[in-house]
C-alpha cells in the first residue's frame, strides 16, 4: 500500500510518484486540441496573495489548506495576435491521488472545455470522459458549479467529481479575479 501524503511546500504540491499515474494527453497536445486555430500559448505562472486566496475562497466557497495550490498556471492563447482564450493547469486531490487538468475558459471568463492530462484515480476514471466533462461547459461565475447542483457526480466517484468540480469554480473565480491584471493576461 502506498502513503498518499501530499506535502505542502512554498504553496505548491508535491505529489508522491505513484505506478499507477495514467498520463492521457500532454499539456501540447491538449492545448492545440482546446485551441485548434491558436498560434500561440502564453504560458503564465503566478502565485496568489493571502488577500487573493481569502477572497476566492469565500466567494468560491472552498479552502485552499493542503487542497488547492496558490500557484497559478495559465496560458494566454492568440490566433494572430488576438487573444481567443485562456487555458488553466491545475491539479486537485481525487481519492487515490492528483487530477491534473487543463481548463479552457472564452476571454469572457465562460468555460470552454476541461480536459484530463494525467490521474491516479481507480473508481474516479469515468471523470476524464466527454460525457462527465461536457456539464461543466458553457459555465462561469454565475453558475454554482457545484456538485449535486448544476453538476452531476459520478456514482462510485464522489471524491473525484467533488475535486474537479471545486477546481473548476476555484479558476473561474481567480479568472474573474485576476483579469482586472491586464500584465497578467496579455
Amino acid at each position: 500500500m502506498f502513503n498518499l501524503a501530499i506535502i505542502a511546500i512554498w504553496g505548491c504540491f508535491i505529489f508522491p510518484p505513484h505506478s499507477s499515474a495514467e498520463e492521457l494527453i500532454t499539456v501540447d497536445k491538449a492545448l492545440k486540441q482546446l485551441f485548434p486555430k491558436a498560434d500561440s500559448f502564453n504560458k503564465k505562472v503566478f502565485s496568489l496573495s493571502a488577500q487573493q486566496i481569502h477572497q476566492i475562497e469565500e466567494t468560491a466557497k472552498l479552502t485552499f489548506n493542503g487542497t488547492h495550490s496558490e500557484r497559478i498556471t495559465v496560458y494566454v492563447t492568440k490566433e494572430k495576435d488576438k487573444i481567443v482564450g485562456y487555458a488553466f493547469e491545475d491539479t486537485v486531490i481525487g481519492k487515490w491521488g492528483p487530477i491534473h487538468y487543463l481548463l479552457a475558459l472564452n476571454p469572457e471568463g465562460t468555460i470552454l472545455q476541461i480536459i484530463i492530462l494525467d490521474y491516479q484515480e481507480i473508481r474516479g476514471k469515468p471523470i476524464a470522459k466527454k460525457r462527465f466533462l461536457r456539464q461543466y461547459q458553457n459555465k462561469g461565475i454565475d453558475d454554482e458549479l457545484q456538485l449535486r447542483k448544476d453538476i452531476d457526480g459520478i456514482s462510485g466517484a464522489t471524491i473525484s467529481s467533488r475535486s474537479l468540480t471545486d477546481g473548476a469554480r476555484k479558476i473561474v473565480r481567480v479568472y474573474h479575479l485576476m483579469r482586472s491584471d491586464s500584465t497578467l493576461f496579455q
